[in-house]
């Protein structure tokens, strides 16, 4: 591939989706994330796994389903370099082109289609492929697959989207983007491009780098691809239509709806995939979901919207929890939900953010105020219908992340129904009282919020204006974006602008396999929602991001954590998901702990669905 002679502006984390108006950052996925080994861990009330002690059948065949919105509709991605959104990322599970397994705390690890030696002297990372790793048409995995894999992230305008910045560490990458080179010097084919062997070289060694970051970690088939101009790849019917594959599936056929059939790939490399077929939904009218389910249309369910488990107090999806032949499993969400701040611009000529608006909220303790007086603990409770629950830091709660949550920081959601008293204290901190109104002001003007809120759920207009209130409620003035709230794409639109008119937003992100924030945080990252720089902010995500340990990246992690949270008040943690899963009684292998080669090990115990009754306690 030839270098487009175009820099484009970079990713978060690896892969940016945007999913029902939540951001997502997927890093470096490897082969399902996953081990074999990793611990099932349970999620409020629900079990991390379900154990169906019946013999499996033979050729039996899978439905699944990913519920998304007709707000946000998924086109098939094909492979995961050029996947925008979340539903259309885990779509790809059955035919994923991750090359590395990864172990329960997703470190990447050896044993799957490629293994990797870091030599920290050198600073080089080599990757050498399966001997017999090959596609589904029959031809081998090489080198230049990789290579291929990490140049279209580099430089195709769809794909861009999922580079992360820690592929600049790798040499010549910088000049490949910006058309000053047509290779990728840093990358070096051991035994030529046809081989199975090739060595990145680095300027100097990501922190995350035994978590992927920065090591390229998927293939495209170059000699399938080659041919296909850089600029139609993303629509190219070989990558929407019949992309190839070296896991355990392959794709038989897209609908035009996006609705993927896998069958069996005959030259996968390990065990032969237990079904015969994989037919997998994304489900575009959530609503139809109970319908669906009554009439077993669906073996699994994925992920669960909260919004439909219940109805006030009617059972909706809950009607399935363990009932009517399905049995329900969760697990702590990869992600969390923010409140930010808008508190400046960026640069055009620079591309950095500068924290110069004229704002009230370039005061940390009115920051502070806002936050406390938050009443995300009542709103979780009457619009969550317990899958949702407050956070307090900028970690999520999954297990694949306990090392780095730092749990001495305190957040803002102490009180469920908002911290009045804290929020007025900070106030006046501020220099602020209140006035005949009942508001808090400064100089005669009332402290006046805009707030940029979005739809996407049934129950967005509602949450909405329960936070308002509990901000009325505590002093603080808030009001609308223009008196509405916004679909997810113009939401999308205004705060990666240069737009004044908003002065608080929710944001919502999944995370990778290590969560570091460079991405999200430094004053040259696209994805700064806030335009939020400090001394202090970058000299901790500089130290972290060259941490020559695991021990001092997590020591960053956790000291950023507390900086932008407790200490400055950059942002506000509110919210994160349980994720809950309906699995038909029929299913055997279904776990929410990550598993290599997970979509191969799953099979059927019958041909028919069970109808009726709690799986859980059949014999």
């Amino acid at each position: 591939m030839v270098s487009t002679g175009k820099k484009i502006g970079y990713g978060v984390g690896g892969l940016i989706v945007v999913a029902g108006g939540a951001w997502a950052i997927l890093a470096n996925q490897s082969n399902n994330n996953s081990s074999s080994t990793a611990k099932v861990a349970s999620a409020g009330s629900f079990k991390g796994d379900y154990k169906n002690a019946k013999t499996a059948v033979k050729n039996g065949s899978l439905t699944v389903t990913t519920p998304g919105t007709a707000s946000s509709p998924i086109s098939f991605g094909g492979y995961l370099e050029f996947t925008q959104w979340s539903a259309a990322a885990s779509q790809l599970g059955p035919a994923s082109n991750s090359i590395f397994y990864s172990d329960s705390k997703n470190r990447l690890e050896n044993g799957g289609p490629a293994n990797f030696k870091i030599d920290k002297d050198k600073k080089t990372v080599t990757i050498t492929l399966r001997k017999d790793l090959k596609w589904s048409d029959g031809k081998q995995v090489v080198a230049r697959d990789v290579a291929f894999s990490l140049e279209t992230l580099a430089t195709n305008e769809v794909a861009t989207s999922n580079f992360s910045t820690a592929y600049t560490n790798i040499k010549g990458v910088t000049d490949f983007q910006n058309g000053k080179a047509d290779s990728i010097s840093g990358i070096k084919y051991n035994d030529g491009e046809n081989g199975k062997k090739l060595t990145i070289s680095y300027t100097s060694l990501p922190a995350a780098l035994a978590w992927g970051d920065g090591i390229p970690t998927y293939a495209l088939p170059y000699h399938d691809l080659k041919d296909v101009k850089s600029k139609d790849l993303a629509t190219s019917p070989k990558v929407t239509k019949n992309p190839l594959s070296f896991a355990a599936y392959k794709v038989a056929s897209v609908s035009s709806d996006s609705t993927v059939k896998f069958t069996r790939n005959s030259e996968y490399y390990g065990k032969k995939a237990k079904l015969a077929s994989i037919t997998y939904y994304v489900n575009q009218d959530q609503t139809k979901l109970s319908s669906d389910l009554g009439k077993q249309k669906f073996d699994i369910v994925t992920s669960v919207p909260s919004a439909l488990w219940k109805d006030g107090n009617t059972a909706v999806l809950s009607k399935f929890n363990n009932a009517k032949g399905y049995a329900s499993t969760g697990q702590y969400d990869s992600g969390y939900w923010e409140l930010y701040f808008n508190l400046g611009h960026t640069n055009a000529k620079t591309s950095k953010v500068v924290q110069d608006r004229s704002t009230p909220l370039q005061n940390k303790n009115v920051r502070k105020a806002v936050g406390y007086a938050m009443n995300v603990g009542d709103v979780t409770k009457k619009y969550g219908n317990g899958l949702v629950v407050p956070t307090s830091t900028l970690v999520s709660k999954n297990i694949t992340k306990s090392e780095f949550y730092n749990k001495s920081v305190k957040g803002y959601q102490t009180k469920s129904s908002g911290d009045v008293k804290n929020a007025a204290k900070y106030l006046k901190k501020a220099g602020y009282k209140k006035d005949a109104n009942g508001y808090f002001a400064k100089s005669g003007k009332e402290l006046t919020l805009t707030y940029l809120a979005r739809s996407g759920k049934t129950t967005s207009e509602a949450e909405a204006k329960a936070y308002i209130a509990a901000w009325k409620a505590a002093g603080i003035k808030v009001n609308l974006y223009q008196d509405k709230l916004v679909d997810p794409s113009t939401w999308q639109s205004i705060v990666l602008a240069n737009n004044n008119d908003w002065d608080i937003t929710d944001g919502g992100w999944s995370e990778g396999s290590a969560p570091t924030f460079d991405q999200l945080w430094a004053d040259d990252a696209p994805y700064n929602l806030g335009h939020v720089t400090s001394k202090a902010l970058t000299k901790n995500l500089k130290e972290t991001a060259t941490a020559t340990s695991d021990k001092e990246l997590i020591a960053g992690v956790k000291a950023f954590q507390k900086l932008v949270v407790d200490d400055e008040a950059y942002t506000i943690p509110t919210l994160t998901n349980i994720d809950v899963q309906l699995v038909n009684g029929r299913v055997k292998g279904w776990t929410t702990a990550p598993t290599n080669d997970f979509w191969a090990k799953l099979s059927v115990t019958s041909d028919k669905a069970v109808t009726s009754g709690n799986p859980r306690s059949a014999k």
